[in-house]
């Protein structure tokens, strides 16, 4: 016998594959991203005395596992005069 969700259950997984793949919910990702990416970099910037270059450098010293993806069309960028991450 298969499982059978009840429709308040499929609608509640079928908003939850929605938010979960839409353009809207990859921009809020971002800006989690953006937060967390901006205080690994100040994190870099005081324990190596120096500001990264690009993120690449928090992935190679371990200060971050792999860079994010940015939305699409944007990129990460390291403002290294506020010590900062923003989306370009």
């Amino acid at each position: 016998m298969p499982f059978k969700f009840a429709a308040s259950q499929a609608n509640c997984v079928r908003n939850f594959i929605f938010n979960l793949f839409s353009p809207r919910s990859r921009g809020n990702a971002a800006l989690g991203d953006l937060e967390r990416l901006t205080h690994l970099v100040r994190r870099y910037s005081i324990e190596q005395q120096q500001v990264p270059q690009n993120l690449f450098d928090l992935v190679s010293l371990k200060y971050l596992e792999t860079v994010p993806i940015a939305p699409p069309g944007q990129k990460f960028v390291i403002d290294r005069k506020k010590v900062e991450v923003r989306l370009e």
